[in-house]
């Protein structure tokens, strides 16, 4: 066989030997890949207090009692505490897993992304600035904030920054309410007389002044149920109707 025609051979079987080990080896790097899991989320999954995670490392696992909390009402608004008594408000909608967050004031505007890491954990991965009809800024905070209430704040330590702030805001977290406590409702609240699906003709409402008396609760698909006692009555509030209310 002449030379030009084994040079054809080898060349020809060094070609199938690269494309069967690129072969293995994409093969080997799919198989080890791990795919990354986003937690299924709906709009009312954000609804309640959270408190922001003390970035300083002189406060490890610490979370502000109040400086930058964030308060997300079932109703679209968002309370920012970010100072000792002042807030700022901000409208916020679901879209796909990421809630976004928008405030307005003349030509300025602000655009803040939230998503959840987890049932009480929230990141902040997004900041847009617009200041004087002109982009500022644009990048990932990421900020960390746990769920008020949860059983991941109870682990950590508490720090509160204006502890001499007599006038601070501090809400009443609804999802906290607690057994045989009573509160003054601030505005029409629906009563089922139970908490798994009830008719619609079967809900009464509350008035706005309304007292109940906190008897029993319960945790459904991560949403607080209470059992209260109005006068005579007794049934079963969702702590998302009760978030937005001034509880007294």
């Amino acid at each position: 066989m002449s030379m030009p025609k084994w040079m054809g051979i080898i060349a020809a079987l060094a070609i199938v030997g690269f494309g069967l080990l690129f072969s293995n080896d994409l093969t080997k790097h799919q198989s080890h890949s791990t795919p990354v899991e986003i937690l299924a989320s709906t709009s009312d999954d954000i609804v309640g207090q959270w408190r922001s995670v003390v970035e300083n490392p002189t406060h490890p696992n610490t979370v502000a009692q109040r400086y930058m909390r964030h308060t997300f009402f079932s109703d679209g608004e968002l309370v920012v505490e970010n100072e000792e008594n002042n807030s700022i408000s901000y409208e916020w909608r679901y879209d796909n897993g990421i809630f976004i967050a928008t405030r307005s004031s003349g030509t300025n505007e602000f655009i803040e992304h939230f998503r959840l890491i987890d049932r009480d954990t929230l990141e902040k991965v997004l900041f847009q600035s617009t200041i004087g009809g002109k982009p500022l800024a644009n990048y990932n905070p990421e900020d960390e904030f746990i769920r008020q209430g949860s059983g991941k704040e109870g682990s950590m330590e508490m720090l509160d920054i204006f502890a001499s702030a007599n006038s601070a805001m501090n809400f009443v977290d609804p999802s906290t309410l607690s057994v045989g406590s009573s509160y003054t409702l601030s505005r029409k609240t629906p009563i089922a007389p139970d908490y798994v699906a009830s008719d619609l003709a079967e809900i009464r409402y509350a008035p706005p002044g309304q007292m109940i008396e906190i008897i029993e609760q319960t945790l459904v698909e991560n949403k607080m149920w209470y059992r209260v006692r109005t006068g005579d009555s007794e049934g079963w509030i969702n702590s998302i109707a009760l978030f937005g209310q001034d509880l007294n």
